[in-house]
């Protein structure tokens, strides 16, 4: 079974049984993250520690970054690629990159609910802005690509593609780094500058260094190259 997709000129635009599964179970999936972040959470008790949480949080950033691709991945090794994949396979993909948003929410969540005292508020917006960052551009795409299978026949015109008997519309998803991280780079840096008289144990976040970028460096360069992924759907037409 396929869906199609007609207009007035008698092109119709025949998609994929597959695809039409994945923009259902991708839509759900969308909604269903922008719904969460506007959820009002109950104060943890935590105390937003600059260091220790700018640490903390950007390792969870970290992870949910490297689980990313191989979740694009499965959408069009496991569904979009695949003809025999029907509601139950999109489901189950769309649900593994729900896994992966949530490790955002998840993180973007507790951030929001601890508590900043006037030293660490600027720390834990920063914090909160990369979370909403990484998140916004990965829902976006989600839209564009539920869109596009919603109406293909639109997209082929914005994208000047031409009308054929067999068409791939490529939507590609292009993460960057978040403008927050040089800020909270800077803020880490100029907090780990000690008095030279005072010995310290040494801290769970180090700065950038000419030798070692650091995590905050490494992200921008993790967060390219982890979130560039395409999605090309199939169309035939007739």
């Amino acid at each position: 079974m396929a869906s199609t997709e007609s207009s007035s000129d008698d092109t119709v635009c025949l998609l994929p049984s597959q695809v039409v599964f994945l923009g259902e179970a991708l839509n759900t999936v969308a909604n269903g993250v922008r719904q969460t972040l506007k959820r009002r959470v109950r104060p943890s008790g935590h105390e937003f520690i600059v260091l220790e949480d700018i640490s903390r949080h950007m390792g969870v950033v970290q992870q949910a970054l490297t689980h990313l691709s191989p979740r694009l991945d499965g959408l069009m090794i496991d569904v979009i690629q695949n003809e025999q994949a029907g509601a139950v396979e999109a489901g189950r993909a769309a649900g593994r990159l729900e896994q992966v948003l949530s490790e955002f929410v998840d993180g973007f969540l507790d951030a929001k609910a601890s508590n900043a005292g006037p030293d660490s508020c600027e720390a834990r917006k920063l914090i909160l802005g990369v979370y909403r960052h990484h998140i916004s551009e990965i829902c976006d795409w989600l839209d564009e690509l539920v869109q596009v299978i919603a109406n293909p026949r639109a997209a082929m015109k914005t994208l000047g593609i031409p009308f054929a008997e067999n068409v791939e519309l490529p939507i590609v998803l292009t993460m960057t780094s978040p403008p927050e991280m040089a800020k909270l780079q800077k803020l880490a840096d100029e907090l780990l500058v000690e008095p030279a008289q005072v010995v310290e144990e040494k801290p769970a976040f180090q700065p950038q260094t000419h030798n070692s970028p650091g995590i905050l460096g490494a992200l921008g360069a993790l967060a390219f190259g982890a979130g560039i992924s395409k999605a090309i759907l199939g169309r035939n037409h007739s």
